[in-house]
């Protein structure tokens, strides 16, 4: 009678094909490209209109969440404006309203500290009437801008309705919602990774035209050159896409070299010795 103990064999091999397995597995997850993910953010809350008080404070804060996929991204958004002509740059007041007409609320505004309260002509606008108005947008990931809603508004009773914008993207060292102290408009624009002139022409959906560009903090302005007419819009939304990596975190990684290791362990425990037995 011949007997054969193949229990070493059968458990070594198994332990040998989990092993092989986790290092596909990790292999697999390092080798796979970067996902981009798509965030649409309204930059609408409904609020009604608001005038520069006390309570409501030039360089006041807004900020806004998008989540897809899981998947969150943080922005925090101020308002500044550059004087006419000038070089220095000074916070405004950020704000959200209602049209009076349809009572639709049409995106982000500034009021700078020429315009008194933005209650006339429309100077609640991002707008290049008195002063460059111009909104920063912090972000919590590095993010490329591809386009926005600028809801155009024309000027001190004016029929012309303009929206081209001034699209520059920079990024921040340090706390991504850091205290911004801008005070020069060449400093600014001297840091920008790469800036941009769009041209909406009442057009409200626009594209950024900055594909190959990202950065945690973007600038959209009233434009720069306003030789055809005044410009004036509100920010409504905004498109971002970020790069979601999809190697695993650190602390990911060991959560699986520990889940390998209790499944081997597991497949060790088991094991139980088999005798065939041939007459």
């Amino acid at each position: 009678m011949l007997r054969l103990d193949v229990s070493t064999f059968g458990g070594t091999l198994t332990v040998n094909k989990l092993f092989q397995i986790g290092l596909a597995a990790t292999a697999l997850v390092a080798a796979m490209p970067a996902q981009a993910a798509t965030f649409v953010v309204d930059l609408n809350d409904q609020m009604p209109a608001g005038t520069v008080t006390a309570g409501n404070p030039y360089g006041n804060i807004r900020t806004f969440t998008s989540v897809v996929g899981g998947e969150t991204l943080n922005v925090k958004a101020t308002a500044w404006s550059r004087a006419n002509g000038g070089n220095a740059v000074q916070t405004a007041y950020l704000g959200q309203y209602i049209d009076t007409v349809g009572g639709t609320a049409n995106g982000l505004g500034v009021i700078n500290r020429n315009e008194g309260d933005g209650s006339t002509g429309n100077s609640h606008t991002i707008d290049n009437s008195v002063g460059l108005d111009f909104i920063v947008l912090q972000f919590s990931k590095a993010v490329t801008l591809t386009g926005g809603v600028l809801n155009a508004y024309a000027l001190n009773g004016a029929t012309a309705r303009d929206n081209d914008a001034f699209v520059g993207a920079d990024t921040l060292t340090g706390n991504w919602d850091q205290a911004l102290s801008l005070t020069s408009w060449s400093a600014i624009t001297a840091g920008l990774t790469a800036s941009t002139t769009t041209s909406g022409n009442g057009t409200a959906a626009q594209r950024f035209n900055l594909s190959n560009v990202t950065g945690n903090m973007w600038i959209i302005g009233a434009s720069v050159n306003n030789a055809d007419t005044l410009d004036a819009f509100k920010l409504a939304q905004i498109t971002a896409t970020t790069a979601v990596s999809a190697v695993p975190e650190p602390a990911t990684w060991a959560m699986m070299l520990v889940g390998f290791g209790m499944v081997a362990g597991a497949a060790r425990y088991r094991r139980r010795k088999t005798t065939a037995v041939f007459a």
